[in-house]
């Protein structure tokens, strides 16, 4: 059996919202960031999805696609409905609804060996679907849930090898806190509880949301907001967990950037953190860090980072939640390279941005149900795809 190779990827995904403070009211629940990305190499293969439920009997609805490569989308229609998974052929422009539902409002997606987990914040739970592969098909089975607790409001999940276990952390955005999985059994192993860095301040909770593997170490992401305020923790801060222990070690505070988002590694040993801002008066900014956690620049976006891609060269694309599309900077010299527009109706809520084994650039419209492939050497788009429900994310299957 064919164990698929994880990729880091990207970041996240955020609720439809009219104005700043309506998004805020929302933001607590309704958010995304770090996934992975299922691909495969090899000639075009037929693929044959089966959905089978957790008694072992396949539900009606198996889908044959008849061609690779293609790129599989996580949508989120909000409120308590489940998510739906789509398969997008880039070579026909085709897009198909598969016949495998997840859990309610989900957030992201990571592949790790033959399992492919969804984060789900409406019902707080994990989605393991199970792919396997033969010489001409692959099988993607719905393996169960992980339950969470109750109101965690799962975001994002990471994971890395310690102690010979597999271990999987995940963003508890609700209840301020890591959950710690054995992923090979699919098993909760224990809760961090991740403090506030306002400690003196009990109305401003961390609210942990991106989550990431840098240099050996967990690093997560948090809000720090009061949501009941509409207000956001400055300075804020970047959590980091010792995975042979599952220790707090001494957090990264940021300079400018308040509601962070995404924390990502550089080609170098540094590393990146998005910040959305607080949609009015504080924008949103990349700040980068060297390998000792020392900021070396803080450079403004356009809008509201939610997520970044990070090409080999050092050269970072940052989705945004505000603006009609996406910001590119330059990591190895800390500067501010161009805004990118994409086409759309409202062109609002990038909630994802990665790349594909191939090169290109992938992005996803939370607003606009959208998904768009993007030559990131002309940052123009070579095709878009239209879902029934809200693009959260995609992994790739080449």
């Amino acid at each position: 059996m064919k164990k698929f190779k994880i990729q880091d990827s990207r970041f996240k995904t955020e609720e439809k919202f009219k104005t700043p403070e309506s998004r805020f009211k929302m933001e607590k629940r309704f958010k995304i960031q770090d996934s992975k990305f299922l691909w495969m190499s090899g000639l075009a293969f037929t693929i044959l999805i089966m959905v089978v439920a957790g008694c072992g009997k396949a539900k009606s609805g198996s889908e044959v696609l008849q061609q690779a490569p293609y790129v599989i989308a996580l949508s989120q229609p909000g409120g308590s409905v489940q998510g739906s998974l789509y398969a997008i052929s880039p070579t026909t422009g085709t897009v198909q609804t598969l016949p495998l539902k997840v859990g309610a409002i989900p957030n992201s997606m990571l592949l790790d060996g033959t399992n492919l987990y969804v984060v789900n914040a409406g019902d707080a739970t994990i989605s393991v679907i199970s792919i396997t592969e033969t010489a001409s098909s692959i099988y993607m089975t719905n393996n169960g849930m992980i339950q969470l607790p109750s109101a965690s409001y799962p975001e994002y999940i990471t994971v890395t090898t310690a102690n010979g276990i597999e271990k999987g952390y995940v963003a508890l955005n609700g209840t301020n806190q890591v959950a710690v999985l054995n992923m090979d059994k699919d098993t909760v192993l224990s809760y961090i509880n991740i403090p506030s860095y306002k400690t003196w301040d009990p109305s401003f909770e961390s609210h942990p949301w991106g989550i990431s593997m840098v240099n050996g170490k967990v690093m997560v992401a948090n809000n720090g907001a009061d949501y009941a305020a509409f207000s956001y923790i400055a300075p804020s801060m970047v959590s980091v967990i010792d995975p042979s222990t599952d220790a707090l070690l001494t957090p990264v505070t940021t300079t400018t950037g308040i509601n962070l988002q995404a924390v990502a590694p550089l080609t170098t040993t540094g590393f990146a953190v998005i910040s959305s801002g607080n949609y009015g008066t504080v924008g949103g900014y990349a700040e980068l860090f060297d390998g000792s956690s020392n900021e070396t620049a803080a450079i403004p976006l356009s809008g509201a980072g939610t997520g970044i891609a990070i090409s080999t060269t050092g050269i970072g694309y940052i989705a945004s939640g505000s603006i009609v599309g996406y910001d590119e900077i330059n990591t190895n010299t800390g500067k501010f390279i161009t805004t990118t527009d994409l086409p759309g109706p409202s062109g609002f809520n990038l909630t994802s941005i990665k790349f594909a084994p191939d090169g290109t650039l992938w992005a996803t419209d939370w607003q606009d149900n959208m998904v768009f492939e993007i030559n990131p050497a002309t940052n123009t788009v070579i095709k878009t795809f239209k879902l029934l429900e809200s693009a959260q994310d995609i992994v790739f299957v080449y």
